[in-house]
Formats: structure tokens, C-alpha cells, sequence
């Protein structure tokens, strides 16, 4: 693999947000280093999943890459919803929703603010595991894997492993020369 497709963007992308690309997880944070806002987003063109910068910071950017249709469906159920409202969330729409999760979350980073738990939600997330890792300050945890796992391991270590699959399948998709757009959609999501 030549030395330039391990950094690019497209790679990055790959490598940090494959399941959100090939629609099986809602959401995913994509940390890039000295790359132009104008980059990220031409990388996504054609996938159908959104970008917002929510924090740039001495040459780094992160980046919250979601799908619009799989927020609206979590805060659109009682439970998460009903959580999100707990934490200041209430009357908002999904824009105003990430909005303030992305100021939250540049608060933490300055040092001004606790973490944003709620960015758990957002990134799709078991609410179990979410609340699980506040009430116990992200100790005592069951399993862990692309998060602290509090409530249903078996289930989250198959979504893991789903995960890994189509993260490999990406990448190679993407050693391959394909673009990431192409890639996303060639993937067959395992069962």
C-alpha cells in the first residue's frame, strides 16, 4: 500500500467510520490531522452520510459523521429521547441537538465542561451502556469493544465483530483504488 493512501482522508474514513458508511451504525467521530474542511467534505459526496465539524484544534479536526435519517430515529424513541431531554436536550430539533452536543464537547476539550455523555446517544450506542458508563464513571464495565459495554454483551460483541468485517472490507475496497463513495456501496453488510 503506498505510503500516501494510509493518511489520506478517504482512508481515515474508512478505517474510523466504515459501519456509519455502509449504514449500520448511525454516527461515528472521524479525527483527521491538517486537513481543509473542503477535503472532508468531497470525501463524503456520494455516500449519503452528513459531516459537522465540532471541534478544530492545533492542526486537528473532529469531525461527527452521521447519518440524518438514523439520528431523527433515536431521538424520535421514548427512551432515548426521554434521556436527551433529561440533559437539557428538550424542544429541539436534530440540527440544535447536535449543535449543542458539538459546543458541549468543545467545552470539555478547553477544559471549561465535563464530557458530553450523551455523544453515546448520538453515535448509536446502547442507552444501558450509555447510563451504565456515568453511574459508574466508566469503571466496572462487562466487556468493552468500540465502547464500554454495561448491559448486553453478547449482542455487543456480535455488533463489534460486524463491525470489524465491514471496516476490513472498506479498507480493502479502498487499497483497491476505489473511491469511498464506491466502496460503502459495494460492501455486503454480514448478518
Amino acid at each position: 500500500m503506498q505510503s500516501c493512501l494510509c493518511d489520506s482522508v478517504e482512508m481515515l474514513a474508512a478505517r474510523q467510520c466504515a459501519p456509519v458508511l455502509t449504514g449500520i451504525k448511525p454516527a461515528n467521530i472521524l479525527v483527521v490531522k491538517n486537513r481543509k474542511e473542503e477535503e472532508v467534505q468531497a470525501c463524503f459526496a456520494g455516500t449519503g452520510v452528513s459531516c459537522r465539524l465540532i471541534d478544530e484544534e492545533a492542526g486537528r479536526a473532529v469531525w461527527f459523521i452521521y447519518r440524518e435519517n438514523k439520528q431523527y430515529e433515536i431521538i424520535r424513541t421514548r427512551s432515548c429521547g426521554g434521556f436527551l431531554e433529561t440533559l437539557g436536550y428538550a424542544g429541539e430539533d436534530l440540527e440544535e441537538m447536535l449543535d449543542k452536543m458539538a459546543v458541549r464537547f468543545r467545552a470539555y476539550q478547553a477544559g471549561e465542561g465535563s464530557f458530553p455523555h450523551e455523544m453515546g446517544i448520538f453515535l448509536g450506542y446502547p442507552l444501558e451502556d450509555v447510563k451504565g458508563f456515568i453511574e459508574h464513571e466508566g469503571k466496572d464495565y462487562l466487556y468493552q469493544g468500540y465502547w464500554k459495554v454495561y448491559g448486553d454483551v453478547e449482542k455487543c460483541k456480535k455488533m463489534f465483530s460486524v463491525y470489524n468485517r465491514v471496516k476490513a472490507q472498506v479498507v480493502e475496497e479502498i487499497e483497491k483504488g476505489k473511491a469511498l463513495w464506491q466502496a460503502a456501496v459495494s460492501i455486503r453488510v454480514p448478518a
